[in-house]
């Protein structure tokens, strides 16, 4: 795990080592950032929704907020299976994307931002590959994170800086039967 770590670390610029290691501080405010709700700013306009991240500015904003940040760098959020993913061609540009599980959706590899939920419990066998951070279920064997929030984790597990990404595993819970079954009676 310590080489991963030490590996993740060489690979990063110069321009970002600093207080906050590889991670850029926009993916942490970003993070924190709700997507998906209507736009303060544009509350009678159509598609108003917020889907979109400004680096520069630290703030997501709407559609019809883009000339305002015409000239800044922006990241489009897109939503799957009711969570919000990015696409993984526009953040490589910008964030080192090794190592996190990537999925296909719309022919286009994305990548979740937040710790991705399993809707049902799941029966694990000894060949399952398993996230690093939260222990949820990969797809192969060549990813170590489910999501960008683990991966920012992992980086951060050994020193003491306040991320405010809150790491969600959760115990298992043994299953039980709901209770004897009722039987229509018999006429």
């Amino acid at each position: 795990m310590r080489n991963s770590l030490a590996l993740h670390r060489l690979h990063a610029p110069k321009t970002q080592r600093s207080k906050f290691g590889v991670v850029p501080p926009w993916v942490i405010v970003m993070y924190n950032s709700v997507f998906f709700n209507n736009c303060v700013h544009h509350p009678n306009e159509k598609k108003k929704e917020v889907d979109k991240f400004c680096i520069d500015c630290l703030q997501s904003f709407c559609s019809h907020c883009l000339p305002s940040h015409a000239f800044h760098k922006h990241i489009k959020i897109r939503r799957y299976i009711y969570s919000d993913v990015i696409n993984r061609q526009d953040l490589c540009e910008l964030f080192n994307c090794s190592g996190i599980q990537t999925y296909l959706t719309n022919k286009a590899k994305v990548l979740f931002l937040k710790q991705r939920t399993q809707s049902h419990q799941q029966q694990s066998s000894s060949r399952d590959y398993k996230c690093s951070i939260c222990g949820k279920t990969l797809q192969d064997n060549t990813s170590l994170y489910c999501s960008i929030a683990c991966k920012v984790l992992n980086i951060y597990r050994d020193e003491e800086i306040f991320v405010g990404l809150p790491l969600t595993k959760k115990p298992r819970l043994r299953q039980t039967r709901k209770g004897v079954p009722l039987r229509s009676p018999m006429f």
